[in-house]
């Protein structure tokens, strides 16, 4: 498998890694983290007060105030996901590598389809994939990309397996 740049996502975090494996088996086939990112919109649990004060009651006996909320954190995860594909598109550019796999929960995938055009050039093959891998460890997403044929085993792996 050739050299790429990977991008585990999800709202709260991106892990970026390098894989220099190819198909030879020269290379070790290791997974390098390269940078952790942590949406910086997502790193309080309260955010908002609980006490909502953009709702008020309206004297008919119903409705509320948009407070404005749910577009203040699409806003972050727009920003969040620019972030990620700027670090990927330095990274995948300083280290000369051919291929890009962006592997992300739903939501952050129409997120960064949104502001992917920097990747899309001729000697850039980007691949997405719908999982959310974000709260596993390096090795066991090394296994689950191997299993998904995106890179190849690692190779304590590939030993054990014979």
């Amino acid at each position: 498998m050739r050299r790429a740049c990977i991008a585990i996502v999800d709202a709260t975090r991106a892990r970026i890694y390098t894989y220099e494996g190819d198909s030879d088996g020269a290379s070790d086939r290791a997974l390098r983290e390269e940078i952790d990112l942590v949406n910086p919109g997502r790193r309080g649990h309260d955010q908002f007060s609980t006490t909502k004060p953009g709702v008020k009651r309206m004297a008919s006996g119903g409705g509320s105030t948009d407070d404005h909320r749910d577009a203040h954190l699409d806003q972050l995860e727009r920003n969040f996901a620019r972030h990620i594909i700027d670090e990927v598109d330095r990274i995948a550019r300083q280290r000369g590598l051919g291929r890009v796999i962006l592997v992300t929960t739903p939501k952050m995938l129409g997120e960064l389809r949104k502001v992917d055009a920097v990747l899309e050039h001729a000697d850039l093959e980007v691949s997405y994939v719908e999982r959310d891998l974000a709260q596993l460890t390096s090795p066991q997403i090394h296994d689950h990309l191997a299993e998904l044929h995106l890179i190849s085993p690692r190779h304590r792996a590939a030993l054990a397996s014979r």
